[in-house]
């Protein structure tokens, strides 16, 4: 009887068990019984993946699958050639809930939008939540893509923390496609506090990107404040007709993607290095000490931001001089002192007026003239108040001015003016006549060459045209902080920007001969 009464009771349990069971499912995935939005059961949905099928887009070339982060929600990719993105279909997965454009649901593999400009997809998670996704194809620019992505999807916060990245760049037919593990830090002094930041890279292998010779170092110029995007890559331009400076920095312009969201055109660039490829000179090291081997090789930066490890003012003008190479690990008290007080004797020849004894034993003079002379052109004012001025000295060599560097603001803005005959050096050799007269010499023999230099504004903006259209849309320069110094053409189109470009430029050419003639 005891045990019948057992058996019983243990029924019972059971049943209610089951029924208590039953009752805690229904009320746990009820959607009626919770609240669905602050509910621990129900994880937040997401967008799994995101592409555009050729099959379902003919006019595409191949699949395109566009990235997501979990950084940020934008997914960003690029065309590959001209084609009519206003009637795409999208094809994509999520879980745990459903795509929508203004409340519109949007069916996987049917419903075809507008791809030519951003577009924005909400997502609306069982949960009730919603987060909103954007859309960016890049239109076909004619330029190649470069695509970097950080580990982790660190951010580019400064210009001192090297980040480790993935690096790629597609060629677009122009150029070949390269592959390969960076480390990427920010740059420039006044340009990194402007929204679009540039940034210096170190490839894991010297190589050639872009069709320019092998190496480690690239610079990617962000071009921010210039309205024509060109004034770098002009003044590079006539640097290579100036060929008494023997090295000027190669470059190409390119689409970059960052960490998944498109930042714009940017002039990738032959970071000014000593290398065989670059600056050519010998490479010291910390025993080099006596001569000939502490003659050579040494890159000099006058720049007034004075911010490197190693450096000195020269005693008579107080010119800021940075020692770029050799860097602080490897420069040593015997290699500050000689280079040091061979900078100096030179100026103290310059104030002397021992033209002579400086041209045989100091400077390439031939150097001096061209570096000049595309400052002039250019009428860089950042010369005068000592910004960016290079100079080096190989081994049982003499001191040569250059490379070029830093121009994409101050320089063609005016039609005269900013000769730069009194900035740093020239203020002395101005004074030689016997200088005037090779200055007057050399810019005659180039003139021709430097009036197809107009001609080629026109090409180079003609070949920029869709990307500064995309870049201008990102960067408008209309609303530019009133504490940067202007070029003067902000508010001006693209096309008119660089009609104002080529027209100062013809012009500063006829005000340089009339003054150097007078």
């Amino acid at each position: 009887m005891k045990r019948k009464n057992n058996m019983i009771f243990n029924f019972v349990l059971s049943k209610m068990y089951i029924r208590l069971a039953c009752t805690l499912s229904i009320v746990l995935l009820s959607s009626s019984c919770i609240d669905t939005k602050n509910n621990l059961f129900i994880d937040k949905g997401n967008l799994l993946s995101f592409k555009f099928e050729k099959k379902l887009n003919p006019q595409l070339a191949e699949d395109i699958e566009l990235p997501i982060y979990t950084s940020h929600n934008k997914l960003t990719w690029y065309l590959d050639k001209p084609i009519d993105a206003s009637n795409l279909i999208a094809s994509f997965s999520t879980e745990r809930g459903k795509l929508y454009i203004n409340n519109k649901e949007q069916k996987d593999g049917v419903t075809a939008n507008d791809f030519s400009e951003i577009i924005t997809y909400t997502f609306k998670g069982d949960n009730g939540e919603t987060k909103d996704y954007q859309v960016r194809l890049l239109p076909y620019t004619g330029l190649p893509v470069v695509i970097i992505k950080t580990n982790g999807e660190h951010p580019l916060l400064d210009r001192e923390n090297w980040l480790t990245a993935s690096f790629e760049i597609k060629g677009m037919n122009h150029f070949e496609d390269f592959k390969d593990s960076i480390e990427v830090k920010g740059r420039g002094n006044g340009t990194w506090r402007f929204p679009k930041k540039p940034f210096n890279v170190k490839l894991n292998n010297k190589s050639s990107i872009l069709g320019m010779p092998k190496h480690k170092r690239w610079s990617f110029l962000a071009n921010y404040r210039d309205r024509t995007l060109l004034r770098n890559d002009v003044t590079f331009h006539i640097g290579y007709i100036a060929d008494n400076l023997q090295w000027t920095p190669k470059s190409q312009f390119a689409e970059v993607i960052f960490n998944g969201e498109y930042q714009g055109n940017f002039q990738v660039c032959e970071q000014i290095r000593v290398d065989k490829n670059r600056v050519n000179v010998k490479e010291l090291t910390a025993e080099d000490v006596d001569e000939p081997q502490i003659t050579g090789g040494y890159l000099l930066e006058y720049d007034s931001y004075y911010d490197e490890p190693n450096k000195f003012r020269t005693p008579i003008n107080n010119w800021p001089v940075n020692i770029k190479e050799p860097d602080e690990k490897v420069l040593n008290k015997a290699q500050l002192e000689y280079i040091e007080n061979y900078t100096n004797t030179f100026e103290a020849l310059l104030q002397a007026g021992e033209y002579e004894q400086v041209y045989n034993e100091y400077i390439n003079v031939e150097s001096f003239i061209d570096y000049w002379m595309v400052q002039a052109i250019v009428g860089n004012k950042e010369m005068g108040y000592i910004y960016s001025v290079y100079c080096y000295k190989d081994r049982n060599k003499k001191l040569y001015a250059g490379p070029l560097w830093d121009f994409d603001y101050t320089t063609f803005t005016t039609e005269a003016e900013n000769n730069n005959k009194s900035a740093v050096w020239y203020k002395y050799l101005f004074k030689d006549p016997n200088f005037k007269r090779k200055v007057v010499e050399r810019f005659c023999q180039l003139k021709p060459q430097l009036i197809g230099i107009a001609d080629y504004i026109s090409e180079k903006a003609t070949a920029l045209s869709l990307s500064e259209k995309e870049n201008s849309k990102l960067w408008p320069l209309s609303n530019l902080d009133s504490t940067i110094i202007p070029n003067n053409d902000e508010k001006l189109t693209f096309n008119e920007a660089i009609s104002r470009m080529r027209s100062i430029y013809l012009k500063r050419l006829e005000w340089i001969e009339q003054q150097l003639n007078n």
